[in-house]
């Protein structure tokens, strides 16, 4: 067990193998990522989660659980904060094993595996050799994160999630923009979907929280299932790789629910 409470685990063997984990703040290595999904959804990971392959999650085999990780794909240079939460990939020249919904968003979910670069980070991406711990809050200036509780998604209102999205490089440098407005739907177009609250104020929380990163939300209100809702949207975009790249970048800033929608 790690001083901030996250499991290391035993020495353990796999088909003749035997894998060591430890904390390890300064882990940095290039090797080759697979992903899983269909076989395993649903299924306990190995710190005891259920593993969702429509959410933002990773096996690694010798790292505490959980831990986040840096992902880079080396062949497009799309990058990815990911947690991970269970243990794997047991193949040879494999160091990482990404949810299908990574796979997707790092733009190697049709090929099955690509290379890249993993780091050990905290959950905004900045590094942990200094010695800084995963619990600590994220450093001066780092945007803050969507807990996960803050969000109600409501599938009635969504495309089928698990079709695949490519992503776009992440941009940067924030820029600062107007502050939220109600909007009313709008036609046509392409929408980066935050989420849909039960309150407007958890709505407007995270509408502040997406202009600090330099996106500016509209608040809609919408009725499902018998209650009132306010989902959160960024665009409309007119074309879909726009709203792909704002996806990649709201995802990398902690918005891991967040999904393309098109009419």
């Amino acid at each position: 067990m790690t001083k901030d409470g996250r499991k290391i685990g035993n020495p353990y063997q796999v088909a003749g193998v035997w894998y060591y984990p430890k904390d390890d703040p300064a882990y940095d290595e290039t090797g080759y990522a697979s992903w899983y999904g269909t076989e395993f959804h649903g299924k306990k990971t190995a710190n005891g989660e259920v593993f969702d392959m429509n959410t933002l999650s990773a096996a690694h085999k010798t790292l505490p659980l959980p831990s986040y990780v840096k992902v880079t794909n080396l062949e497009n240079n799309r990058t990815m904060v990911i947690r991970v939460n269970d243990r794997g990939p047991f193949v040879s020249g494999r160091i990482i094993d990404i949810s299908r919904r990574g796979a997707q968003l790092l733009g190697f979910h049709a090929q099955g595996l690509t290379k890249v670069r993993v780091q050990v980070s905290d959950e905004y991406g900045n590094p942990l050799s200094t010695g800084r711990a995963l619990s600590e809050g994220p450093r001066e200036a780092a945007p803050a994160q969507v807990a996960s509780n803050d969000v109600l998604m409501e599938e009635s209102l969504d495309a089928p999630a698990g079709e695949p999205l490519p992503a776009a490089p992440v941009a940067t440098s924030p820029v600062r923009t107007p502050a939220p407005v109600v909007a009313s739907s709008a036609s046509g177009g392409h929408f980066v979907q935050i989420g849909a609250f039960s309150d407007r104020s958890g709505a407007e929380a995270q509408a502040r929280k997406l202009e600090s990163i330099g996106e500016q939300a509209e608040i809609e209100p919408v009725d499902a299932g018998g209650r009132r809702l306010w989902r959160v949207r960024i665009g409309p975009f007119s074309l879909k790789d726009m709203a792909d790249s704002v996806l990649s970048k709201v995802v990398s800033n902690g918005f891991f629910d967040a999904r393309v929608m098109s009419r």
